[in-house]
């Protein structure tokens, strides 16, 4: 005998709205749009001259990771560390960014 899913339309067939938020997760499609909404809020914190040469790498439990092409971008940007965190904070006022980090890209010059 067949189980039945709650929530399920007869022959155990279920609501899209039960199953939805389950393959969101299941699938990580928040975080994609959290980090698009990240990225988003970065490019206006650190204006058009920084934002193409830096890519958010990742955000995970508070700490935002910025990659960055050169060392003079790191210590310019670690400079205005409270500033962004005060301005991200303002912006993204469902995420929680305690700290920024900074990476050296791999590619060099110009992350994108």
């Amino acid at each position: 005998m067949a189980r039945q899913n709650k929530g399920s339309i007869g022959g155990g067939i279920s609501k899209i709205g039960d199953v939805l938020p389950q393959l969101i997760v299941r699938y990580g499609l928040h975080r994609r749009r959290n980090l698009e909404q990240i990225e988003e809020a970065w490019r206006q914190a650190v204006g058009e001259q920084y934002a193409t040469v830096t890519q958010v790498a990742k955000f995970y439990r508070g700490t935002l990771t910025i990659k960055v092409p050169h060392n003079a971008f790191m210590q310019e940007l670690s400079f205005r560390h409270s500033e962004l965190i005060d301005t991200l904070c303002a912006l993204l006022k469902d995420e929680k960014i305690k700290k920024i980090r900074f990476e050296l890209s791999e590619t060099g010059w110009g992350c994108k």
